[in-house]
């Protein structure tokens, strides 16, 4: 008879066939049976932590894997120590063949209905594009307004721009179109070729016009397009894909065709919470990204409102507590990587990629002010991490997103290659109370966002009342908006009560501060350089003290320093510059742009502005490795201290 209660430690291998007896007290054939030997050992009395070392292999899962609270402090592991040794799958692997289709030679595959996505090996490939480059404009939509809730059920092509598609073409592909900070996805119900008409299953988000905004788009898996190399055509009546290999792919190229959502799903209860479960090491790849997506009010329409937010995660967690992920690889799933739901405390993601994501890399948010108290989330670290090269189905998805939680940590990320916000925290709009409080957001950085695809971001953005949030020593470049809004910090509707101090923020397509409207924040001792527009800005003007700016090295350039409301808001106080270095060629002609109006830098501080602040020639320099500093004479008499940034990023 086995002796379990020796048992701290269980392996699995590919290839175990058990002892000449049958039996093996610690030794199992798959994950699965691994997670079943432990339920087992839990239910009969033995509560030792327990090893599961993964020898080395892909090992792909037919369900997902559900950790319920009878199973408790074990670490799941590879056994080698290298995350790329070990992966865990949501894909079935087939074999290609060659086949002619649309009269090109090609490779195909078996494709369940529904599934949207394929990876060849390593690589996600795409389905086919019209126009495969750029966007084309709408002819016109079923509601032309210009506010957010003018949804259309239905929008006009120029017949000229899709001749050359038949309305089988348009009819079997999917609409894709961008517009404000969202990218909207739906299949096409009908479409008629001589009237351009094209009717989508899912109602539009938000209107096709609006103030700032004008939707563009283009059309994906398009048979008409068929022949573009490394590109596939999915035919749903006969089941199969149909891929156009690049140079040297054959028919033996390993595909991967994913059939699960989710791989891990972490359940406990609010009176039973899932504990102490450890994933280290371990890479977690090929996961689905079709999803259906729903309005408030039951309207199934073609994106979230933002962020991509109620899409799920290769790992779910719920009713978790001290859980961690760490030095494990999520690359190749569907939608976002992590996602830390409610009732979850004390997690920890740290030392981990992730990469081409469908969507963002870690996503956490509980019960919101009004919610009961055990399912509110709260003290996550997330630290150590490097996110990059995501969005690769849903552009709208954010880096990290933190919507409803308190008392976390986002340190010492790198973050870049994204069409969206870096950092995201916060999900109340205005002045309503919020649970999101207490986030310490420091040393990450951030930069090539946005690139030119989306509007209305920021490298860090803050949303609603945050005491006690900071943001502070994060280094924020390269961020570019396609129509308007691309910032390196944005505190927008309603941020308040906020620390930003010692960040580093330049080269962005906008301001590098931007406050759309809310309540005292301080912006302290920072370097803001190198703007497309003002260097700050706050954009609506209320009757409170909205942000101080102090100790800051504002480097302009050529730019305004500031952007501000108007002249009465800065009379009243509601704003208050002081002890900054006003650095740059031109800013002796323009400080501030209050609105239609100019005023240098000796005008501003007789409107009230500037008080303690010097105007100084400065050297602004930037490094190899993104790191800048600005140096000159009078600088450091306005009280502005250099930030060091060796710091930041992933330490090694």
């Amino acid at each position: 008879m086995p002796d379990f209660c020796g048992i701290t430690t269980i392996y699995v291998t590919k290839n175990f066939i058990g002892f000449k007896d049958g039996t093996s007290e610690n030794v199992v054939g798959s994950i699965e049976e691994a997670v079943k030997r432990c339920v087992d050992l839990r239910k009969n009395g033995n509560y030792q932590p327990l090893t599961v070392k993964i020898a080395s292999g892909e090992y792909s899962l037919n369900r997902e894997l559900t950790f319920t609270p009878e199973l408790f402090s074990v670490c799941f592991e590879s056994l080698s120590g290298n995350a790329d040794d070990v992966i865990i799958s949501g894909a079935e692997k087939k074999s290609g063949k060659n086949s002619v289709f649309c009269g090109k030679k090609c490779l195909s595959v078996s494709l369940p209905k529904g599934v949207s996505d394929l990876f060849i090996g390593t690589k996600r490939v795409y389905p086919t594009r019209f126009p495969e480059k750029g966007c084309l404009n709408f002819a016109g939509a079923e509601n032309e307004g210009s506010m957010f809730d003018d949804v259309s059920k239905w929008v006009k092509l120029y017949p000229k721009d899709v001749k050359e598609l038949s309305e089988e073409d348009v009819e079997n592909a999917t609409l894709n179109f961008l517009h404000y900070w969202v990218d909207e996805h739906t299949a096409v119900e009908s479409y008629e070729k001589t009237t351009g008409k094209l009717v989508m299953k899912e109602h539009s988000r938000y209107g096709i016009y609006g103030e700032k905004t004008e939707a563009v788009y283009y059309l994906t898996n398009v048979k008409k397009a068929f022949g573009q190399k490394g590109r596939w055509y999915s035919d749903e009546k006969e089941g199969r894909a149909y891929y156009m290999p690049v140079d040297g792919e054959t028919a033996d190229a390993p595909f991967y065709v994913p059939h699960l959502h989710r791989l891990i799903g972490i359940k406990g209860t609010p009176e039973n919470k899932v504990k102490n479960l450890t994933f280290k090491n371990i890479t977690f790849a090929y996961t689905r990204g079709d999803r259906q997506i729903f309005r408030g009010d039951g309207l199934p329409v073609a994106s979230d409102g933002q962020a991509a937010a109620s899409a799920g995660g290769a790992i779910e967690m719920e009713y978790a507590e001290n859980c961690f992920i760490t030095g494990c690889k999520f690359t190749r799933y569907g939608l976002y990587g992590v996602c830390v739901s409610e009732g979850c405390a004390n997690i920890r993601i740290s030392k981990s990629t992730f990469t081409d994501g469908g969507a963002g890399g870690i996503k956490v948010s509980g019960a919101d002010f009004s919610g009961k108290e055990e399912a509110r989330t709260h003290s996550v670290k997330i630290s150590d991490c490097e996110i990059t090269g995501c969005g690769k189905r849903y552009m709208a998805a954010c880096g990290i997103l933190i919507g409803h939680a308190y008392d976390n940590q986002i340190t010492h990320n790198e973050i870049h290659d994204l069409y969206y916000s870096g950092i995201s925290v916060g999900w109340v709009w205005g002045y309503k109370e919020s649970v999101t409080k207490n986030n310490y957001i420091a040393y990450n950085k951030i930069y090539d966002i946005g690139k030119g695809v989306l509007s209305d971001m920021g490298g860090v953005y803050l949303l609603g009342e945050q005491q006690g949030t900071k943001v502070y020593n994060n280094l924020i470049y390269n961020v570019k908006a396609r129509e308007y809004g691309g910032w390196a910090i944005y505190t927008d509707e309603g941020c308040s009560y906020v620390t930003v101090q010692n960040n580093v923020c330049y080269d962005c397509s906008e301001n590098c501060f931007h406050q759309h409207y809310g309540k005292m924040n301080v912006v302290k001792n920072n370097l803001f350089a190198r703007a497309g527009a003002e260097l700050c800005r706050i954009t609506r003007g209320e009757m409170h003290l909205s942000a101080v700016f102090e100790n800051n090295a504002l480097v302009a350039d050529g730019s305004a320093v500031y952007g501000l409301p108007d002249e009465e808001f800065i009379k009243r106080g509601a704003v208050q510059t002081r002890s900054n270095a006003v650095c740059g060629k031109r800013s002796k002609d323009v400080t501030v742009i209050s609105g239609d109006k100019k005023f240098s830098f000796s005008g501003a501080q007789e409107l009230g502005l500037e008080r303690d602040s010097v105007l100084a020639a400065a050297k602004f320099e930037i490094f190899y490795n993104g790191e800048a500093e600005v140096s000159g004479d009078g600088i450091l008499k306005s009280g502005y201290v250099p930030i060091k940034l060796k710091s930041v990023g992933i330490r090694k």
